[in-house]
């Protein structure tokens, strides 16, 4: 079977198309989400995506990923506070690599795992449009990825 990570799965969006399309599923979150009935379709584990190594997922043939993005989309609001904290950003005056960090995160389990399987596992992570550029702040920093834009 061909297997598929899903990190930060949430309900499983990713999982749902994954599984349709005949790929096992592993889950990773940091809690388990349940709204109504819905609950994560595949087996889940519980934990801390910051704590994984990707030499874990050297049999996976695919990691998708969509880290959290309040922050991101609370930046690309209109309001004076949200322009601020945007612009401390930009100025260094806050720390980007805690705003990156569960990108990076990706972008790290993903070396880790081409690394220990010798060969290329392909990554996507999806995220809101204000991610774009501190997301290639990251990838700039890894060679096995590439970020693109959604109009």
């Amino acid at each position: 079977m061909t297997l598929a990570i899903d990190l930060f799965c949430g309900l499983g969006g990713w999982t749902e198309g994954l599984l349709a399309e005949g790929y096992d599923v592993i889950g990773f979150d940091i809690e388990r989400h349940v709204y109504g009935e819905h609950r994560y379709p595949a087996q889940l584990v519980v934990q801390d995506v910051l704590t994984l190594h990707g030499s874990q997922f050297k049999s996976a043939d695919l990691i998708v990923a969509s880290p959290p993005c309040q922050e991101y989309s609370y930046m690309a609001m209109p309001w004076s506070r949200a322009k601020a904290i945007a612009a401390e950003y930009r100025s260094g005056a806050r720390d980007v690599k805690q705003l990156t960090a569960l990108f990076d995160a990706c972008f790290r389990l993903q070396r880790e795992a081409c690394d220990a399987a010798g060969r290329h596992i392909p990554l996507v992570v999806e995220n809101v449009r204000g991610a774009i550029p501190c997301k290639k702040s990251a990838v700039i920093r890894n060679s096995h990825s590439t970020v693109s834009g959604v109009a």
